[in-house]
């Protein structure tokens, strides 16, 4: 009888455990939360009371009401993990670049600020509706980023999602196009890594912008590209010769033919800058003629390679 006792005993202790850690993880799965922090307030507020103020202030006034309140945000996303003598420069550098180049814009950047943490909401349960098993547990940043629109950036070891307003002016629509892009690269880089050979980001810059093409449909593939008219003709121009120079080096890591392509700034040859989004679209929105964005999210980079391999073959043969 004894026993039996202890037997029961040792079973209702167990089951205890197991209900007390099902609470656990509930509770910790409950605490990880959307979260948005607008950085763009506090330079919104910096901005006026700084307006008239010396450069000394300016500085100090920085460190106080932006720096210090989002400190880990500044040393990764903003200064770029720098350290020592070159952080410092590198801070003075971008404080005079607020002064110069982003404060006579700020009327606008604030009137777009009302509306960006609502329009990301919005963007958020369009998104879930393509990717039901996406998570938005994390955090989201609107800010003035100095050197990027939208970003999914390493802050303390942790991916976030960063929007740097100045880039858009007012215009809401671009900003929501940028909002589903970069929650695209969240969800795909679940799947999939863009560090390796070049044809990777190519495919996840392409996958991208297709994505938000989705997401927020009823517009010109220009409109998702952010490209204009003129720059759009030459990327069709010399698709059949961007298509062979890629697949030529599509299994290589070369950052000197990765800036040509997906480079913002300008080069020395005839590719129009991020001419590798325009690629990128072009062999998604083929394929994805036959198969559903979300399963192309999910492809294996081997099955990947040999897609954008067969799909960039293809484009070396159309006929201009």
């Amino acid at each position: 009888m004894k026993r039996v006792y202890l037997a029961l005993s040792i079973l209702l202790s167990c089951l205890l455990l197991m209900v007390s850690n099902a609470k656990c993880a509930e509770t910790k799965s409950s605490s990880a939360k959307l979260n948005i922090i607008n950085v763009a307030d506090d330079f919104v507020a910096y901005y006026k009371k700084c307006l008239d103020a010396d450069d000394e202030t300016r500085a100090k006034q920085w460190d106080k009401m932006l720096e210090s309140k989002h400190q880990d945000f500044f040393d990764y996303a903003i200064y770029r993990n720098k350290k020592g003598e070159d952080r410092e420069n590198f801070k003075k550098a971008r404080i005079a670049e607020f002064w110069n180049d982003i404060a006579p814009k700020m009327e606008k950047i604030a009137k777009l600020n009302k509306n960006a943490e609502a329009e990301i909401k919005n963007v958020l349960g369009e998104f879930k509706k393509y990717f039901a098993d996406f998570d938005p547990a994390r955090n989201y940043y609107i800010t003035i980023a100095f050197s990027f629109k939208g970003k999914v950036v390493d802050v303390a070891g942790k991916d976030v999602f960063a929007i740097g307003l100045e880039s858009f002016g007012d215009d809401i629509l671009q900003f929501k196009i940028t909002v589903a892009h970069e929650l695209f690269h969240l969800y795909h880089f679940q799947f999939f890594t863009t560090s390796g050979a070049i044809y990777r980001k190519v495919w996840a810059e392409g996958m991208a912008t297709y994505a938000s093409a989705v997401i927020v449909p009823g517009y010109k593939d220009s409109k998702y590209l952010g490209f204009s008219v003129e720059k759009m003709n030459k990327c069709y121009e010399l698709l059949p010769k961007m298509a062979a120079e890629l697949r030529k080096n599509m299994g290589e890591r070369d950052e000197k033919l990765e800036r040509i392509y997906l480079g913002a700034e300008n080069n020395d040859t005839e590719i129009p800058p991020e001419a590798g989004y325009y690629v990128g679209l072009q062999i998604v929105a083929s394929l994805a003629k036959k198969t559903p964005i979300d399963e192309l999210a999910k492809l294996k980079s081997d099955k990947v390679y040999a897609l954008f391999e067969t799909e960039l073959k293809k484009l070396e043969t159309t006929e201009k």
